[in-house]
């Protein structure tokens, strides 16, 4: 069964956490927003699944509509949302499509650079930012003025419709050897921003699932990038000191996006059962009927409604803290960590029960649900998503109450943002990560110097 606005059988929308949002002055809400493209967004669906991008006009609208520009800081004419509107708005959209809720999670309007550039930048076009942080795949050499970066970087989700794309990399000396950090031993990392049209795209995205994406590569050979474009400071660095900035709010949309198509699964299950048997199908008969598939519907509800009340609540409360300090409580962070894996894995689990129970109507190419399936588990396969990160957040709870705890082995599979407590005893790193995340362009380049011996 397709879905459309006059037929759909989604249930009440769950309320939000708190029941209403700070700050919204006057204007729709980003869920109501988001509520608007549905119909739409359902008439694309095609489009978007054999092009494996969005139609122009959706990226126009998402970004008229504010939901391009969340995270975007106000002075720059964006909405600065507290991050539950967002993450309610990220929902919404994937519960109608994945690949576009997936683009919603990543160009939420983000930025490094300083107000100044951003200023300057924005006079000349929209703020529409593809990246690939997590991977160094990029070589960096410092020349005068900046810097001079090659390197390819894949799964950047978007660059199709994106103006602007970023990379980090590994910085390099003269002698064309890496630049260690003296503070950790490990490569001195950067973050380069570019013009899209300084790039090539290469069309290497055929997925399973989230096809609508655009995930390809992109790449650059020897392009000089401006020190102003630059984060020396790698993913350190925090030109905006409010609470929105002072933590990794926009990872928590991986479980939004997650439950966003829990939600629709279940939606269409209820609504292939309302269909009724094609005649003589003794199965489809039987379907809802069978206490098998009421017990398993019940029970998929009530997991997906329980594990996005806890990523929504414990997102409130690091909001919370953050509006009062840098960094996050730490339990705070490891109990987000838990609740963000908990709600992808969670959705992944109640979508495959929806599949199952479904039968054949669920298995053939362009099904709603079949589409819903392989979005989610392309989705639930990104490196931050793996079960395997659990193993951090067990460490912490045995050894939080022990003398000198908590202790957690740093690295590997896990998404609990730093520092971390062998940091708080180590205090030069501290301190070394509070002047990164602010420090000027030209104190991050006497730190590389520094660091160089140069």
């Amino acid at each position: 069964m397709s879905i459309t606005a006059e037929t759909s059988t989604r249930q009440a929308p769950m309320a939000p956490y708190p029941a209403t949002y700070p700050d919204v002055q006057g204007r729709a809400t980003l869920l109501e927003e988001a509520k608007a493209m549905e119909q739409q967004l359902l008439d694309a669906e095609d489009v978007i699944e054999n092009e494996r991008t969005i139609p122009d006009e959706i990226t126009d609208r998402l970004y008229a509509n504010g939901i391009y520009r969340a995270f975007l800081p106000r002075e720059l004419g964006g909405l600065e949302v507290h991050p539950l509107e967002w993450l309610d708005a990220v929902e919404e959209i994937s519960r109608v499509n994945g690949s576009v809720g997936w683009l919603c999670m990543l160009h939420s309007g983000q930025t490094f650079l300083r107000k100044e550039v951003m200023e300057r930048l924005l006079e000349q076009d929209r703020w529409i930012m593809a990246s690939n942080v997590g991977r160094a795949a990029g070589k960096a050499v410092r020349v005068p003025g900046g810097y001079r970066i090659s390197g390819r970087w894949s799964f950047t989700s978007g660059s199709p419709e994106a103006n602007w794309l970023s990379g980090r990399s590994v910085l390099y000396d003269e002698n064309d050897e890496p630049v260690i950090n003296p503070r950790d031993g490990l490569p001195w990392f950067i973050v380069g921003l570019w013009p899209a049209k300084d790039a090539t795209l290469i069309d290497t995205w055929d997925g399973h699932g989230l096809r609508g994406t655009g995930s390809g590569d992109f790449e650059i050979n020897d392009l000089f990038v401006p020190r102003e474009m630059v984060n020396e400071a790698g993913i350190w660095k925090r030109p905006y000191d409010r609470a929105l900035y002072r933590h990794w709010f926009n990872v928590m949309a991986h479980g939004a996006h997650a439950l966003g198509l829990a939600k629709a699964a279940i939606e269409e299950f209820i609504g292939l059962v309302h269909q009724g048997a094609k005649r003589g199908s003794y199965r489809q008969a039987r379907l809802g009927k069978d206490a098998m598939h009421q017990f398993v519907l019940g029970k998929a509800d009530t997991m997906v409604r329980a594990a996005r009340s806890y990523l929504w609540q414990v997102t409130a409360e690091a909001y919370d803290d953050a509006v009062k300090q840098w960094p996050v409580d730490y339990d705070i962070r490891v109990r987000q960590q838990a609740a963000l894996l908990n709600a992808v894995h969670v959705s992944r689990q109640a979508v495959d029960m929806m599949f199952q129970q479904a039968g054949a109507p669920a298995v053939f190419r362009g099904r709603r649900l079949e589409r819903i399936h392989r979005d989610l588990l392309t989705a639930a396969n990104h490196a931050l998503m793996a079960e395997a990160a659990f193993d951090r957040i067990g460490q912490y709870l045995m050894s939080k109450d022990l003398p000198g705890g908590p202790e957690i082995e740093i690295g590997g599979i896990s998404f609990i943002p730093g520092p971390h407590p062998q940091h708080d005893r180590n205090a030069p790193w501290q301190e070394w990560v509070r002047e990164a995340s602010t420090h000027t362009p030209e104190e991050a380049a006497a730190n590389l110097r520094r660091a160089s011996g140069s």
